[in-house]
């Protein structure tokens, strides 16, 4: 399957959206664990679904720079793009 940023940044806000622990909007911005009140379980079960869905792995150095939805759905798109996965 191909994907295109605006649909991984969609599923992964609905993903986010599930998860959250708190009544914040999820946005690009939104902090994991600081906003959404996502504990260190729920990054790794958001991961685990968000990597199914795309069937893929986020390498271990790409988890410890994210912080934000955003930078999951950077890492996700740089992936899909390496892979020849995303269409513009």
């Amino acid at each position: 399957m191909t994907w295109n940023r605006k649909n991984v940044e969609s599923k992964v806000i609905e993903v986010f959206t599930k998860h959250r622990q708190s009544q914040v909007d999820v946005e690009l911005s939104t902090r994991i664990v600081a906003d959404l009140g996502i504990d260190s379980l729920g990054v790794m079960e958001v991961l685990a679904e968000v990597e199914d869905t795309y069937g893929l792995l986020i390498p271990d150095e790409a988890l410890k720079q994210i912080e934000t939805v955003g930078d999951v759905i950077t890492a996700i798109v740089e992936r899909l793009g390496q892979d020849g996965r995303l269409s513009e």
